[in-house]
């Protein structure tokens, strides 16, 4: 059983998307996406899980991209933060410094279904881009905001690529 679970979880870490043709495909004919948020460090960020909520809501509706809070369809955003540590030469103990290396993900996931067994679906992602930066700890929020808005103007390219107005 153990076995079974760790195959289980690698192949989710491996599944992944991208940006290119036929994951850009996978957008036509989606008529409303949810937003969902994952991630952000409310300790060393001033920018809250409902302001970027809002911000990406505000750019999907601005860009003719319905929004529905209840749809099965998602853009989903995880951000993760991690504090670099430096060490003290005399001492050797590390302490945080004010330096951060911030991750940044879009995916779009939706319901799919196996092709050798169309019954069997599941809820992966089928479209995503993502940004890695090292940031300083006074622009940690700025920049995470920065990316995310370019992240999610690179899935309106490509939802607008595959779904003309």
């Amino acid at each position: 059983m153990a076995k079974s679970l760790l195959i289980l979880f690698s192949l989710v870490a491996v599944a992944s998307a991208s940006d290119d043709k036929t994951d850009r495909a996978t957008l036509k004919g989606i008529k409303a996406v949810c937003v969902v948020i994952e991630g952000t460090d409310q300790a060393h960020s001033k920018l809250s899980k409902e302001q970027l909520q809002t911000d990406i809501e505000g750019k999907l509706k601005q860009a003719g991209i319905s929004v529905d809070k209840s749809g099965t369809t998602c853009l989903y955003l995880n951000i993760r933060a991690l504090q670099a540590l430096g060490r003290q030469v005399i001492r050797r103990k590390e302490k945080p410094i004010p330096l951060y290396a911030i991750d940044v993900r879009l995916e779009f996931l939706q319901t799919v279904a196996l092709t050798r067994d169309p019954a069997t679906k599941t809820y992966a992602p089928t479209w995503s881009t993502a940004n890695m930066a090292t940031v300083a700890s006074d622009d940690l929020s700025k920049t995470a905001l920065e990316i995310t808005i370019s992240l999610v103007d690179q899935f309106v390219t490509a939802y607008q690529t595959v779904n003309p107005r």
